[in-house]
């Protein structure tokens, strides 16, 4: 399996799981947007918004004829969270990352996770793609979907040791 199709599927999952984790719990997300000081009306349809626009990301990555038009998307809604850190720069905003699933400050950690997925985007936007995801084998996929989900999952899982290290300190 080529690179840029493993680039491709883990951007994919990773809006997937992104947009799940917001649905099921947009309380969360919508207290993040009150705390970037968007009024209570449209922190409660970006709330809903956002993450369907996620799914809308997670499916056009996966097709070679909407893959430009799903890494634009990704591009928009990554722009988007830029101008949610210049809102929040110099106020202590907890961002729900992945719908409350993990929480953590602005800070150098998170601006630097997503400038890697903004360039990942940029590189699916301008990479030459024929149909090669459709090439490659329900296996070969299904490894790269598991692999991106146990990436986020180790992640998570080192997110919340640090932070429990930090408050627990001794």
């Amino acid at each position: 399996m080529e690179v840029s199709v493993c680039f491709q599927v883990f951007v994919s999952a990773l809006f997937a799981v992104s947009a799940a984790a917001k649905l099921s719990k947009l309380s969360s997300f919508r207290d993040t947007l009150r705390q970037l000081r968007i009024t209570p009306l449209w922190a409660r349809n970006v709330a809903v918004a956002i993450p369907l626009l996620e799914l809308a990301v997670c499916v056009l990555l996966l097709f070679p004829i909407t893959l430009r038009y799903g890494a634009v998307l990704a591009l928009l809604l990554l722009s988007s969270f830029g101008w949610a850190a210049w809102r929040a720069k110099g106020r202590i905003v907890t961002y729900q990352w992945f719908g409350g699933l993990l929480s953590e400050r602005f800070g150098t950690g998170l601006h630097t996770r997503h400038l890697i997925l903004f360039l990942l985007n940029i590189y699916l936007l301008v990479a030459p793609f024929s149909s090669k995801l459709v090439s490659a084998s329900f296996i070969e996929v299904t490894a790269v979907v598991f692999s991106s989900l146990g990436i986020v999952a180790v992640y998570a899982l080192g997110l919340t040791l640090r932070q429990y290290h930090r408050l627990y300190q001794e």
